[in-house]
């Protein structure tokens, strides 16, 4: 992807250069039912997006990544209301007719003996990318920094083999999990180069959402992290450098804080949400961290925006606008929901558009 001049993804460019952007970029998504009531709010039709009224400075776009995908989302029958459908990872879902989250009934890796079955169909198969080059084109042509986005070796494998099932593994099947982990890493490394390659995204670089922390800790010690995923990410992170992708970066919702340290050192270079709700202080990680560590995020989009107060985000979102000025931030959160007021989101942005211009 060539960055053009004046456009998001140039600021974006140079934010993750540690050089001052023009302006601030910041980095949104919605959900839920936010965008109609911004609508309704902002009095437009319900057809006009906040990203078309803000802009859009990043996204990231995926093929399909799933183990299986001949047979995802495979309908097998209607039951009460529900779908029963297999899935790309070797599961039996239940979902409600037209929802979004959904139920395991069932799965592959029953037992520990199961792992002959868990061979990953081709990465190269055109079916995981229909559609993807031209969501990717249009991306490029709005000026959009955009990364190629792949799920995590944990995240991943609790899709497979189930969460609670998965973390007592890690700690009492060890031989298992490390066969396991490793057809995952082989599996993500070569869905990671098709995305990069065939969205001609090197430069932009990776994106590894890898959810593994709740509001208070990772789900794991850092010792089990360096165990089973450090030497993989190493792995996953020199193969793709090695093709030629610029940077890597990495997702996790909730307080990461505790393996910050191990993830550097694994090679990521970026880091998003960073809840300020739980617990990371994205002034305090700048000090600790100076330009190691590049940082997308760090707005409360479960208390301070909520709350609608608008003193309070002010000085909650000015010391960040600031740290800015130096490179190094994309601002923004995990997400914009139904419990964020569209009165106040519009407020954040105008205090965005009015401080984080570095140009004045």
């Amino acid at each position: 992807m060539t960055i053009i001049a004046n456009t998001p993804a140039a600021q974006v460019m140079k934010a993750f250069q540690f050089e001052q952007p023009d302006h601030l970029p910041f980095w949104d998504d919605f959900w839920g039912g936010f965008s109609v009531k911004w609508s309704k709010y902002m009095g437009f039709p319900k057809s006009l997006t906040p990203d078309d009224f803000y802009g859009r400075y990043v996204c990231e776009k995926l093929g399909n990544e799933s183990l299986f995908p001949s047979i995802d989302e495979s309908f097998i029958k209607s039951e009460d209301g529900y779908d029963i459908i297999s899935d790309g990872w070797g599961r039996i879902i239940r979902r409600a007719k037209g929802g979004y989250f959904s139920e395991t009934i069932d799965r592959i890796l029953r037992e520990h003996s199961d792992i002959d079955k868990i061979i990953p169909e081709a990465a190269n198969m055109d079916s995981r990318f229909v559609g993807f080059p031209e969501e990717v084109k249009i991306a490029k042509d709005n000026g959009i920094y955009v990364f190629a986005k792949i799920g995590g070796i944990y995240c991943r494998g609790q899709f497979v083999r189930g969460e609670e099932d998965l973390l007592m593994d890690m700690m009492l099947e060890k031989t298992f999990c490390h066969e396991f982990f490793d057809i995952l890493t082989e599996h993500l490394t070569q869905m990671a180069l098709q995305t990069l390659k065939r969205g001609n995204l090197w430069e932009t670089g990776l994106l590894v959402c890898d959810d593994m922390a709740n509001s208070k800790m990772p789900n794991f010690s850092p010792d089990i992290f360096e165990e089973f995923l450090l030497p993989r990410y190493k792995k996953m992170i020199a193969t793709v450098k090695k093709a030629g992708c610029s940077r890597v970066f990495f997702h996790s919702d909730g307080n990461i804080g505790p393996l910050m340290d191990l993830l550097i050192e694994a090679g990521f270079e970026g880091f998003n949400p960073l809840e300020p709700s739980c617990g990371l202080d994205l002034i305090k990680l700048r000090e600790k961290y100076g330009k190691k560590a590049i940082f997308c995020g760090g707005v409360c989009n479960t208390q301070i925006l909520p709350r609608g107060d608008k003193k309070e985000i002010e000085a909650h979102v000015r010391p960040l606008i600031e740290m800015g000025r130096e490179g190094g931030l994309v601002i923004g959160q995990a997400s914009i929901g139904d419990d964020v007021a569209p009165e106040a989101y519009d407020y954040y942005m105008l205090l965005l558009k009015k401080y984080g211009n570095y140009q004045r």
